[in-house]
């Protein structure tokens, strides 16, 4: 059994996936044996936040649009695969497609810099924005 987490914008497969993975506000996680899905809110709303609950829920894989340094960092130290879906489709599409083996995995994050996770390593204690923190 495999569970596979979608980024999303809302809590509905038939909706357009989310552009940012750490902004995404939903997580739908498929399963792949039950062919079950069910939608997990990103709290957080950042990268570490919801590569954690990648890992809470036992994913395998994920499937986003765009992911930065920090929050893929996040995913390979967990052992979570990415696979990059097409922007403007949605949460169900890509899923469809990540069966379909038409998705494109990837080993290194899509979007360089800009993401908090790359900039926070990068600085001081002191100068550490309070997304960094915790």
């Amino acid at each position: 059994m495999s569970k596979i987490g979608v980024m999303m914008s809302a809590d509905n497969a038939d909706r357009q996936m989310s552009s940012h993975f750490g902004k995404a506000e939903w997580i739908m996680i498929a399963n792949t044996e039950n062919r079950g899905v069910e939608f997990v809110k990103n709290d957080g709303m950042n990268g570490k936040s919801a590569a954690e609950i990648m890992i809470r829920q036992g994913c395998t894989d994920v499937i986003f649009t765009e992911i930065g340094n920090g929050a893929f960092g996040h995913l390979k130290a967990a052992n979570i695969r990415g696979w990059v879906a097409p922007e403007h489709i949605t949460g169900m599409q890509a899923y469809q497609m990540f069966e379909q083996l038409k998705l494109r995995n990837v080993d290194i994050a899509t979007k360089q810099g800009g993401g908090h996770g790359c900039c926070c390593s990068s600085r001081a204690d002191a100068e550490v924005p309070s997304c960094c923190k915790g």
